[in-house]
């Protein structure tokens, strides 16, 4: 075998692991089962979200908080599940939208077990939260605690405020939430959704419930959304998480790649309805291997923003 063939074999191995599935590439790889039944119930949370981990009640409550009705710079389309139907914000529901996954159907777990994965790659937008508020909100989402807690895409580099504890970091800026299946029969999300639309997302590939939850602003301009996505996160920050508003508050967010392409459009999930199952190739490249086909979990409905990942033992303060 020349140098070359070599090289490029050598290069190729790793794209074994991450061809087809709907698992996001920082989990561990699971074997594809044939049974028909769903394995993984997948949470997508795209925008900035306030993700609060109570270990306290062993839940996950998923914010955003709402802004002033007359702030249009701070204003949400929101959407679950369909994101061609965003609920623009003159016609949304002002006690809000909430939303809650109750833990049957879902795998238990040893307790010596059962703290949540989080990956590394948000330790600069996670903290111990001991005071926390559950403002009035756009979005609620209550949730079970996850097996895992990952994420997709290319993080965001920012700079933090005078007052905070360093002077750069990468902001995820989505949160996807896993957890395993034990009877699909039995798992449903509830919700106050005048439309009763509370199903799981038609964009999923075989053996996989996902439910996905989005928020953008109303904005479209690149600039403007920057502007909003700096705004917004330091809001965020201080209506739930007030005591670390100056610890972590931003005053930059790098433009997105996706924010920079023109013209602006909503596709969240890279997923079709035609998406075949996952497909299992040989591990030895060869000059006859036909070229990765990589998934992503998601693409950004607002890509320019990410939340925030506190986790507490106490419950919300008045």
């Amino acid at each position: 075998m020349k140098r070359r063939d070599i090289l490029k074999a050598i290069g190729i191995l790793p794209m074994a692991s991450i061809l087809g599935g709907c698992r996001d590439h920082h989990s561990e790889p699971v074997p594809p089962k044939a049974d028909g039944k769903a394995h993984t119930v997948q949470v997508l949370l795209e925008g900035a979200f306030a993700v609060v981990l109570r270990k306290d009640i062993q839940r996950l409550t998923a914010i955003v908080p709402k802004p002033d009705p007359k702030d249009e710079t701070l204003a949400h389309y929101f959407y679950f599940n369909d994101p061609g139907s965003p609920k623009d914000p003159a016609k949304q529901d002002p006690k809000g939208y909430h939303f809650e996954l109750g833990e049957e159907g879902l795998r238990k777990y040893p307790k010596a077990e059962y703290d949540s994965y989080v990956n590394p790659g948000f330790n600069d937008f996670t903290a111990e939260a001991e005071k926390w508020k559950l403002p009035e909100s756009l979005v609620t989402i209550n949730l079970p605690l996850p097996r895992s807690i990952n994420f997709t895409g290319r993080p965001l580099r920012v700079k933090f405020g005078p007052n905070a504890l360093k002077p750069a970091g990468l902001m995820p800026t989505n949160h996807i939430l896993e957890y395993g299946v034990d009877d699909a029969e039995k798992i449903g999300m509830k919700c106050s959704d005048g439309e009763g639309n509370c199903a799981k997302s038609p964009l999923c590939p075989p053996g996989v419930i996902r439910f996905y939850f989005g928020v953008r602003p109303i904005k479209d301009a690149p600039e403007e959304r920057q502007k909003h996505a700096v705004a917004f996160f330091n809001f965020m920050l201080e209506r739930v998480f007030p005591d670390l508003r100056q610890k972590y508050g931003v005053a930059e967010i790098e433009l997105s790649d996706d924010a920079a392409q023109p013209p602006y459009s909503t596709r969240p999930t890279a997923f079709d309805k035609t998406e075949a199952s996952a497909m299992l190739v040989p591990a030895v490249w060869s000059p006859a291997t036909p070229r990765a086909r990589l998934v992503r979990v998601a693409s950004m409905v607002d890509c320019q923003s990410g939340g925030f990942l506190g986790s507490t033992h106490t419950p919300p303060t008045p």
